[in-house]
């Protein structure tokens, strides 16, 4: 096939040619094959790893940057979780036509006009609970900020370690921390501290009246805990989520998550109000101040679609408990076993099979098509009813052979026959043969020709044993070869390389014509037949030359073209006067040759 860069050229060619007959059927059919040719190495898996598709769900892993805008009744983030305790973010219009955001910090640098403002808080906003794995709860009372110091001696100078470090004093594992007091107990009875060290704990709420105000934000933050007591807990100043605020006092804290027991990873949350309400989500494995990634199931309300989900990221199933009929999903494969699986339609999968009589499954290479069976398969395996293989089939050489023990025939008709590899070491022998098929047989001798990478090859020794002599019949292996290449010296018997003889009314030994459709006049016949030019670079002995335009001097130029000087065509008359009586003469030259 022709490289991009030759087709290119060849186009140009085309385009710019300016001389009849210069663009060849031979040279626009070669181009047009060859784009042909690379447009059929364009599939649609190619095409679909450099554009997105429209007609179906498609994905880039690249930034994308529409620069006329989007207009889209909804946007969200992969990883979003509805709820207050939810993750990611989702924009969209609900049932009412009403646009609903779900971010988890919205920052107004200017002003924000509320027309109705409803504040949520962690634990409990109307009908919504959040149960933890430790059931930690507590309101602080009171916030002690106890800071990192750096250790002294009695003489007031600092203590300092060998490597030059500076010696502190720290109440915590990461610097300093907030230590929050609460009730020890309700009255009643005493309460337990249920917090513990490397809990992460959380506290959110916005409490403030109806009304216009000044850098007024939510009040939120997520620590851990690095020391606990009686009635307080101690969590951490660094350690926390990005933009946490200082623990206050009324600050509902609850625990949510560890950053290494597992037992304190987990959390549920029930909801009947807000987005996607009623909805009960269950986490798992937080041990970060994020729940992306952490819902395992979520069971709740799509306002979008108006429809019920169940997700389940993990192990599921669902059916009976004898398994008689059921969907299970177990490491990334689904297995369903049931008594009928019915279409849209409500015809059962059986019956549309049976009634069809087709069954095509592509991923185990099995087509049934009504008596017909094709069976595309590396390996072909029958067995028993009582599982046992039965012998019929056998490999050699990573080839399946037929097991002869199982022929029992008394005449045997075959379509294809191959050796136990594939060939016959022996000779093949037949009184008589027909082939009407296709004949593949690279490196094979035929009469002393050898076929050889599509081409029919010939060579003969000559006086010197050397193979001078050579014929090749086939595609052309470079730019010096043709579809017949002929190589012969002095040094062998005959003279010719070739020898044609006889000819026909209208015919010539040898024809040529670069367009085609021309033809000998039929009341001649020829030696040789021309339609084009002819190129001869030796002498060229003749008895007779009949040209319609002669020309001497010539020379052929980069891009093919011919230049040479050209015999004039004149009549050149003169008058000779004897006495008084005048005598005209005259000379004719046709193409620079005398003629009258």
């Amino acid at each position: 096939m022709d490289s991009i860069e030759m087709l290119k050229e060849l186009s140009l060619l085309i385009r710019n040619a300016t001389k009849s007959g210069e663009n060849t059927a031979e040279r626009v059919g070669r181009t047009f094959v060859g784009i042909v040719d690379i447009l059929s190495t364009v599939t649609l898996d190619k095409l679909r790893k450099i554009f997105l598709q429209k007609d179906c769900e498609d994905e880039t892993k690249y930034l994308l940057k529409l620069l006329g805008g989007i207009i889209s009744p909804f946007l969200e983030s992969p990883d979003f979780v509805t709820g207050m305790m939810g993750a990611g973010m989702s924009f969209y219009s609900d049932e009412n036509g009403d646009s609903v955001g779900w971010i988890d910090k919205f920052y107004v640098r200017k002003k924000a006009i509320f027309q109705l403002l409803s504040i949520m808080e962690t634990e409990l906003a109307g009908a919504s609970f959040m149960f933890n794995a430790s059931g930690a709860r507590a309101t602080i009372t009171k916030v002690e900020f106890i800071e990192k110091k750096g250790i002294r001696f009695k003489d007031g100078k600092g203590v300092k370690f060998s490597d030059g470090k500076r010696g502190y004093s720290s109440p915590g594992t990461y610097g300093s921390v907030y230590r929050c007091y609460f009730l020890a107990d309700d009255g009643e009875k005493a309460i337990e501290n249920r917090f513990k060290p490397g809990n992460l704990v959380r506290s959110q709420s916005f409490n403030i009246k109806e009304g216009a105000y000044d850098g007024v934000s939510n009040h939120y933050w997520w620590r851990l805990v690095e020391n606990v007591g009686d009635n307080w807990i101690e969590v951490s100043v660094n350690h926390c989520d990005e933009g946490s605020d200082i623990p206050a006092v009324g600050d509902v804290m609850v625990q949510l998550g560890d950053v290494s027991d597992t037992d304190f990873q987990a959390a549920i949350v029930l909801s009947a109000y807000g987005d996607g309400a009623p909805y009960l989500t269950f986490y798992q494995g937080i041990s970060s101040y994020s729940l992306s990634g952490k819902d395992i199931v979520s069971i709740g309300y799509d306002r979008l679609t108006k429809e019920g989900y169940f997700n389940v990221y993990g192990k599921t199933y669902i059916g009976n408990r004898d398994k008689t009929n059921y969907i299970r999903l177990a490491s990334g494969e689904i297995e369903v076993r049931a008594a009928r699986i019915l279409l849209s339609n409500g015809e059962s999968v059986v019956d549309v099979a049976e009634k069809n009589i087709s069954i095509k499954l592509g991923a185990t290479g099995i087509d049934i098509e009504k008596n017909e069976i094709v069976i595309s398969s590396d390996k072909f395996k029958i067995k028993s009813s009582e599982g046992k293989g039965i012998a019929v089939f056998t490999v050699k050489n990573g080839k399946p052979l037929l097991l002869t023990e199982c022929i029992d025939v008394n005449s045997l008709k075959v379509k294809h026959l191959d050796g136990a590899d594939g060939t016959f070491s022996g000779e093949l022998k037949a009184a008589k043969g027909t082939f009407s098929g296709k004949i593949s047989a690279d490196g094979a001798k035929i009469g002393g020709f050898t076929i050889d990478n599509g081409s029919l090859n010939w060579k003969g020794r000559d006086f010197f044993g050397n193979d001078s002599r050579s014929i090749r019949i086939g595609v052309p292996t470079d730019d010096n070869s043709g579809m017949i290449d002929i190589n012969f010296n002095g040094a062998t018997d005959g003279k010719f390389g070739v020898k044609i003889i006889g000819s026909n009314d209208g015919g010539a030994c040898i024809y040529a014509s670069r367009n085609g459709t021309s033809k000998p006049h039929s009341s001649n016949t020829y030696a040789g037949y021309f339609d084009g030019g002819v190129h001869v670079n030796g002498n060229l002995y003749t008895n007779t030359i009949l040209s319609n335009e002669f020309g001497t001097g010539w020379s052929l130029q980069a891009d093919g073209s011919y230049t040479y000087k050209k015999g004039v065509t004149r009549t050149i008359s003169w008058t000779i006067q004897n006495g008084s009586i005048p005598s005209r003469y005259s000379l004719v030259f046709e193409n620079g040759i005398l003629v009258d």
